[in-house]
């Protein structure tokens, strides 16, 4: 049953006028944007926002192939690392809105970096969300010559002396969780920031500095090469559940972060949807799953709705976590 005001004059007008406005906008498009089907004309740069050989880039490369074959375009990984994935994300935010660059996007830079930075060269909530595609844990480790071998001998040292942690960047996982282990234990550290997360795991194979968060792919490769202490997670991980949390022994840092893919701003709608229909294909399909498990991710699938619901909340998450790590804005 339809109510006097659905049935108003006024309402009438505004529902003609909203769909004047969405018909103009629909023909504003460029021809190649107007079409549900959209394809990419010419193979797509997918921007990884840090060196080759870290975190982010093995998540990216395993699921680039499936999902240029789903689009009918190889995906291209370019790697483009530096000020903390501030680079990389400048060059996918200016890029032509047209599906021919897309941003593997984080926690970093979109709802770590906005806490910590007065200014960025982007707009963290001006990318068009796409998908999720996957959460990386880490895992805090020493160099191999470290004379603390467990988490309990690694604080008393940290009480006695100054250690190095090495960071991928300032406002990274790995700066603000080597400051909350720094307040939790009451201890001095020396942060040492690199241009990644695979720069900063060779410092550490190379005894240059002390400590480090190291994402979970890099862990599985070179745990035998490293000290591990334990997880800095809410809970223990399937795929590692020998490594305890931090938490367990009363240092409660959790710093699982998320990746996704992004769009640059104002970028049209079939193109987004049919990208975000190829990508949630991908992520949902039991092999890539598995694949992305055996790197020690933990795989991530959902609608585009869902994924751009959950960022406000996730920066809200990390907003409290620099408040409590004291991580102060830098200009």
């Amino acid at each position: 049953m339809r109510s006097p005001v659905q049935d108003s004059p006024l309402c009438h007008a505004v529902r003609r006028r909203s769909v004047l406005l969405a018909a103009g906008a629909w023909a504003a498009l460029p021809a190649w944007a107007q079409d549900p089907a959209w394809s990419p004309a010419r193979p797509v740069r997918l921007i990884v926002t840090y060196p080759p050989g870290g975190g982010a880039d093995v998540t990216a490369r395993a699921l680039v192939d499936r999902l240029g074959q789903r689009l009918g375009q190889p995906v291209v990984v370019e790697n483009r690392g530096g000020a903390g994935g501030t680079i990389g994300a400048e060059i996918a935010f200016h890029a032509a809105p047209d599906g021919s660059t897309l941003l593997w996007g984080n926690a970093d830079i979109l709802t770590i970096a906005p806490h910590l930075f007065t200014r960025l060269p982007y707009k963290p909530m001006g990318f068009v969300p796409i998908g999720p595609t996957a959460a990386v844990a880490f895992v805090l480790v020493g160099r191999p010559d470290l004379p603390a071998k467990t988490f309990p001998d690694l604080v008393a040292l940290a009480r006695r002396t100054e250690l190095s942690f090495a960071s991928w960047g300032n406002g990274s996982p790995g700066h603000v969780g080597s400051e909350m282990f720094k307040n939790h234990v009451k201890a001095k550290m020396l942060t040492v920031p690199y241009q990644g997360t695979a720069p900063a795991a060779q410092a550490v194979l190379a005894s240059q500095v002390d400590l480090m968060y190291m994402p979970s792919p890099l862990w599985l490769a070179m745990q035998s090469r490293v000290t591990t202490f334990a997880a800095a997670s809410k809970a223990r991980y399937e795929r590692f559940k020998q490594v305890p949390t931090m938490a367990e022994f009363g240092v409660p840092v959790d710093l699982e972060v998320w990746q996704g893919l992004f769009a640059p701003p104002q970028t049209p709608r079939p193109i987004v949807d049919r990208i975000a229909t190829e990508l949630a294909a991908v992520t949902g399909d039991p092999q890539v799953r598995r694949k992305i498990e055996e790197l020690g991710v933990v795989p991530l699938s959902g609608s585009q709705a869902e994924f751009a619901q959950s960022l406000a909340p996730d920066a809200a998450r990390w907003s409290e976590v620099m408040r409590l790590a004291n991580v102060q804005p830098q200009s």
